[in-house]
């Protein structure tokens, strides 16, 4: 399985996992030139952005410690701008960024909810 693949396969099990909890999907790889975020959903009045971390094994590191504070701060400006550029910036309440890391060969998903 490449790198894509299992990239792509994660999305789509992080997406999955926060519609079965009640998440609305509102966009997904939303890219801007301070990088990407993975996934955009909305619970209620929250606007949550998503940074999906897939591995197919833990045998470096955890999923979860390979996301840098640089990466952090790129997401948090991505979101700005998705919010501006769609005129939502306005009306949003509150805005919250989670972290869904999941291991393929242990077939296990782990949601961080106001990750950072």
């Amino acid at each position: 399985m490449s790198r894509k693949d299992i990239g792509n396969d994660g999305e789509a099990i992080a997406r999955a996992l926060l519609e079965r909890h009640g998440l609305d999907h509102v966009e997904s790889n939303y890219s801007c030139d301070m990088g990407e975020i993975d996934l955009i959903m909305r619970e209620a009045d929250t606007w949550v952005f998503v940074e999906v971390k897939s591995r197919s094994n833990e045998h470096f590191a955890s999923v979860v410690e390979q996301i840098t504070a640089a990466q952090c701060q790129r997401i948090r400006r991505c979101a700005q701008l998705f919010l501006i550029q769609n005129n939502l910036n306005e009306h949003i309440t509150r805005m919250r960024f989670d972290v869904v890391a999941i291991v393929m060969d242990y077939d296990q998903a782990q949601w961080l909810q106001d990750a950072f």
